[in-house]
């Protein structure tokens, strides 16, 4: 839902990609105490990244994603770190904010997480994400929620040209073992706040339909489909866009454009484990506004992006598409305009 990350992190941390290639074989979970000190580090207007490959921790500047600048011209670097002793790693390359041969001194905080990295008496902090156990970013409204929905009734959806008009369909009817997460439906979301008002999710019936063989094969890996957001009627929509405010209005389209999730199009999903029913450990939570939303973002551990290029792999070969911007949110039929829809679902 997020168009826009916010500038803070933007600036800190650049992002660097290299593309994704083809799913392979499942990664194995790193070990706890060093899986403890991944994550983004930044000090002034100097940040980089601290993850996993093949069980060995890395830093990554000075791009994040793999369609960064720098990733681009070739001058990424995603630099070894060959671990000295307890909690204390040297850089093995160069292309770096600092020389080959700097050392690395992480600190913990008293759950045992990295909070900190000292180079050269510089101290970089931890910038925790909100499935890391941050605080999540928290929009504070400025009218009550009863107020803005008054303002979204009175006001008139766009009539845009279009080539097709979604015929919705519960999810459920059609793709089975799915689990519901709906974000906003619950408090649990960006604005902190109940958005909408029906518990159920609804999507065109070809996307679905498309939906369900997605589901069918991520089952053959032991994961099925959770559920963020589906379809949302364009007045939802509008009350979302009136709760942004002047100061944050470019967090979404306007509410004269339309957004996809009101076309029964677009859904947010990610992935459960079949055996335990527990969420899969993405790169970050729904609606996070750090480069970890992204899905080329470099950071993170080798097992979370494999659950992320999974759910892509397996989502696009079903003629969805995955957003640039959030690795969760997937359009279907992306090339046709579809009507925006006021419908209101029970």
């Amino acid at each position: 839902m997020i168009k826009a990350v916010l500038g803070l992190i933007c600036c800190l941390l650049m992002v660097a990609p290299l593309s994704v290639q083809a799913i392979g074989a499942k990664p194995e979970a790193m070990q706890e105490d060093e899986a403890a000190l991944v994550g983004m580090y930044a000090s002034g207007g100097t940040g980089f990244v601290v993850r996993e490959a093949d069980g060995q921790l890395q830093v990554v500047y000075p791009d994040l994603r793999s369609s960064g600048y720098e990733a681009k011209e070739g001058k990424n670097g995603i630099l070894p770190m060959k671990k000295e002793h307890y909690d204390v790693y040297t850089l093995l390359k160069m292309k770096s904010p600092f020389m080959e041969g700097d050392t690395l001194s992480f600190e913990r905080d008293n759950q045992g997480r990295g909070a900190s990295i000292k180079i050269d008496e510089i101290n970089f902090n931890r910038r925790f994400t909100g499935n890391e156990g941050g605080k999540p970013f928290r929009l504070t409204l400025d009218k009550p929620l009863k107020e803005l929905r008054e303002e979204a009734k009175k006001a008139l959806p766009p009539h845009k040209p279009y080539q097709a008009t979604a015929k919705l369909v519960e999810l459920r009817t059609v793709v089975p073992a799915l689990h519901y997460d709906l974000r906003y439906t619950t408090d649990n979301n960006l604005f902190g706040a109940v958005l909408v008002a029906s518990h159920n999710a609804y999507l065109d019936e070809k996307a679905a339909q498309a939906l369900a063989k997605v589901q069918a094969k991520l089952q053959t890996y032991g994961y099925g489909l959770t559920v963020w957001e589906a379809y949302r009627s364009w007045e939802d929509f509008k009350v979302a866009t009136l709760a942004l405010g002047e100061k944050n209005k470019s967090m979404l389209p306007r509410a004269t454009e339309g957004y996809s999730h009101n076309t029964g199009r677009s859904i947010d999903v990610s992935l459960y484990a079949l055996d335990t029913g527990e969420p899969a450990d993405m790169p970050c939570d729904f609606d996070e506004i750090t480069p970890a939303q992204y899905s080329d973002y470099l950071g993170g551990t080798s097992l979370q992006r494999w659950y992320r290029d999974l759910l892509k792999e397996q989502m696009e070969s079903e003629g969805f598409t995955q957003s640039k911007d959030e690795w969760w949110h997937f359009d279907y039929d992306s090339k046709v305009p579809y009507q925006i829809l006021n419908v209101v679902v029970k």
